[in-house]
């Protein structure tokens, strides 16, 4: 027992230790490297000092309030492990479900534009609409973002001008350049649908973390869309993958 009890401490720790790490090398200070960070700080900290943690553990169950408050504390963890579980669940299911349809109309989702020239992740993004495009050259593409403060051009711009150079025509490109969320990129995409009378099943291209939240949104405005997913790079998946679920969280509970 005693084995077993070292080897789960080590291992939390192991885990924990990698974990903060891995938020610490995306180099990026957002929401969920915070959130990641502490978490894991937690995590590490209760496995370091579990024996001291399960004297105090005791002492309260010997006091009716602190037992309730304790037993309380321990369902709130197990609640939260668990819907971060299920929510990891349905984004890899989400991310990997194709477009029902052959030739759907491809939305590309934006993402940061340095200066003119697309992120690691934008890059991604438009490399799998490009594929995708190819693979099936009748469906038509939406490049969806507007301009943030630090980007010269608009995301959908900058999607535009790649896109074309990777030797995609023109005529299959709509410019979506007003958004400035992904509520928003769904939102106005579909009004170039309804006026340029494209297909209406959506082929969404972004991140595979990113396509649950998508999703969702797509439903609840009445549209039916499949995962394009893009590759994510390694360093920067824990970081954005917990972001997402702190977004995702927001848009179901909004509106």
């Amino acid at each position: 027992m005693k084995v077993l009890k070292m080897t789960g401490k080590v291992f939390a720790i192991v885990l924990s230790s990698a974990m903060i790490l891995w938020y610490f090398i995306s180099g990026i200070i957002n929401i969920g490297s915070i959130v990641g960070i502490l978490f894991f700080g937690c995590t590490g900290t209760a496995a370091v000092f579990s024996k001291k943690l399960g004297e105090f553990a005791e002492k309260c169950k010997k006091r009716r309030l602190t037992k309730v408050f304790f037993e309380l504390l321990c369902i709130l963890v197990a609640i939260i492990m668990l819907y971060f579980a299920v929510v990891v669940t349905l984004m890899l299911y989400t991310a990997n479900r194709a477009p029902q349809e052959e030739n759907a109309t491809v939305v590309v989702l934006g993402c940061q534009v340095r200066g003119t020239t697309p992120s690691r992740m934008l890059y991604e993004r438009i490399n799998a609409a490009r594929l995708y495009l190819i693979e099936h050259p009748d469906a038509k593409c939406i490049v969806s973002g507007g301009q943030g403060d630090n980007e010269d051009i608009s995301e959908a711009e900058c999607m535009y001008r790649e896109l074309v150079k990777f030797g995609i025509d023109e005529s299959r490109i709509y410019l979506e350049d007003q958004s400035s969320n992904t509520r928003e990129n769904i939102e106005f995409s579909e009004k170039i649908i309804k006026e340029n009378k494209l297909n209406k099943n959506m082929a969404i291209v972004t991140d595979g973390f990113h396509q649950l939240r998508a999703a969702v949104i797509c439903k609840k405005t009445g549209y039916s869309c499949g995962a394009v997913s893009s590759n994510t790079p390694f360093y920067l998946l824990a970081n954005f993958s917990t972001r997402e679920i702190l977004a995702f969280t927001k848009e179901l509970i909004s509106r």
